[in-house]
């Protein structure tokens, strides 16, 4: 009688779960990237319409800011974000660039999350 053996080794055994966890590996990296960036997307919506809500503060008031720079907070999406709003001179006296750029309150990083440049007509 012949003694057939059916089944895989231990070695072939190992290797399908060696090739198994690489693909794993790859898999939970490339999820965490995705994760990671879609909250980093979302930061930067909101950066954007704070942004956004600034410069139509300042057009809905008709302000005319002076030529210089602008700190202030605001919340949105129940947090607190820190923009600085910079006013320049453009080659016609009745228009101003303003640009508003928005970082997180506790952000020490200092890189904005969003700049968004708007134009004001004298009022």
């Amino acid at each position: 009688m012949k003694n057939k053996n059916t089944g895989f080794t231990l070695l072939e055994v190992m290797v399908a779960l060696f090739v198994v966890a690489i693909a794993l590996g790859g898999a939970i990296k490339v999820m965490g990237a995705a994760a990671q960036n879609s909250s980093r997307l979302s930061d930067r919506t909101f950066a954007q319409w704070v942004a956004l809500n600034q410069i139509a503060s300042l057009k809905i008031t008709k302000e005319w800011p002076d030529f210089d720079e602008v700190k202030g907070e605001s919340e949105m999406a129940s947090r607190k974000w820190k923009w600085i709003q910079k006013t320049i001179k453009t080659e016609d006296e009745n228009v101003k660039r303003v640009e508003v750029s928005v970082t997180l309150a506790d952000d020490t990083n200092g890189n904005p999350f969003a700049t968004v440049i708007g134009f004001l007509a004298k009022p």
